[in-house]
């Protein structure tokens, strides 16, 4: 009896530990640097017993350091960054990293400014997954992902997007297509590296480019052969974001992406607008634009009003990542029908006379900038465009 007894209370004693050193380990991600720029910053921080380590995009334990918690005004100082906690709450903190000076930006006095700083948030374990089996599957199939916008997507009413993801052995393949009413007008295409690993089951999907263009990294929610939920750290509200099973072949994604224009971002993390610094107006002038679009325009149209593409203009000059706004002659929201806006949107992706964009200033740092084309319609027909 006093054995039994004597097993039970270990036995309890045991849990009890085991308890507490679960609650002891804690797991933060990266989100983003810059409060009102949201460059991704793809480290993850795991606080374990009394040791910390810091994760880099891959999956990999870079460093580590002996400490107790993480607290405000406390430094977690790795080898190669001396993270300054400036703020600490319950499932997220702010973090400035003293050691760069370049992406971390102090107030004049010198002191660490929350506004620059990087966000980490607490994640915590969702469902086990076969990660062997995730890896192994992944790349069978095409995935679809409904574009859900945020902070970081350009102006956007009218254009349903959507991205078919293709998970080769060694890169990540992403065709962007653009629909109005039902209608596909044009379609984007580049590659990305990726990586699938697991810490301390914890799941993540990571984005690799250039180490100058950081991508974000996912927390793999949930998946199966049909479904890969993830968790989208990369804008101020965490969302959860969905990518469905497409039942298209790889053929026929090889085909699609053949006749898709090459279009990346070159700093993937913030774009500019093109009033900032250099002057990134098209080259040949707007009277030029007015002509080229009018060129050929569907006859059908006879609608009055605005309609406002979007846009980025990378790095080389080059087009892409578009938006859409249509407004009446009082800036009501309005539809022109979708020979109208087809043609006039793949017109404007045509455009080649962009200079390429690049921030010279260093209070601005960036590579592509975020530019729109407003134009004025009378009848169907374009009589004016700004800016």
């Amino acid at each position: 009896m006093r054995l039994t007894t004597l097993s039970f209370i270990t036995l309890v004693f045991l849990t009890s530990c085991s308890d507490k050193q679960n609650i002891s380990s804690e797991m933060y991600i990266g989100t983003y640097r810059i409060m009102d720029q949201m460059v991704p910053y793809p480290f993850i921080i795991q606080q374990k017993k009394d040791t910390i380590y810091l994760y880099n995009n891959k999956g990999n334990s870079i460093d580590k350091i002996t400490n107790t918690s993480i607290n405000k005004n406390k430094s977690l100082n790795f080898q190669e960054k001396h993270l300054k906690i400036i703020q600490k709450e319950d499932d997220e903190f702010l973090a400035f990293d003293l050691l760069d000076t370049t992406n971390f930006k102090t107030f004049k006095n010198g002191n660490p400014s929350p506004k620059n700083s990087a966000k980490f948030k607490k994640i915590k374990s969702e469902n086990k997954l076969d990660l062997q089996k995730v890896k192994k599957e992944i790349g069978k199939f095409i995935w679809k992902y409904d574009v859900v916008e945020d902070e970081n997507s350009n102006p956007n009413n009218d254009l349903e997007i959507e991205k078919l993801f293709y998970f080769k052995n060694d890169s990540l393949n992403i065709i962007t297509n653009y629909y109005y009413q039902g209608l596909k007008t044009i379609s984007e295409y580049e590659t990305k590296s990726y990586n699938i690993f697991v810490i301390d089951n914890i799941y993540f999907l990571s984005l690799q480019k250039e180490s100058s263009n950081p991508q974000p990294i996912y927390q793999i929610v949930r998946y199966d052969s049909n479904k890969i939920e993830l968790r989208d750290f990369s804008s101020r509200v965490s969302k959860n974001i969905i990518f469905h099973k497409e039942s298209i072949s790889v053929i026929d994604y090889t085909e699609l992406a053949k006749n898709s224009s090459i279009y990346s971002n070159c700093f993937d993390g913030y774009q500019g607008e093109y009033y900032f610094g250099d002057d990134v107006t098209f080259n040949k002038g707007n009277e030029y634009i007015i002509n080229y679009v009018n060129e050929n325009i569907p006859k059908n149209e006879t609608n009055s009003g605005y309609l406002i593409v979007h846009f980025n203009i990378n790095c080389s000059g080059k087009v892409g990542n578009f938006g859409l706004i249509q407004m009446n002659r009082d800036f009501k929201a309005t539809a022109f029908s979708k020979e109208f806006v087809n043609h006039t949107i793949n017109k404007v992706s045509k455009l080649e006379e962009f200079p390429a964009s690049n921030s010279q200033l260093e209070w601005l740092n960036y590579k592509d900038v975020h530019a729109f084309l407003m134009f004025k319609i009378n009848n169907g027909k374009i009589v004016d465009v700004c800016p």
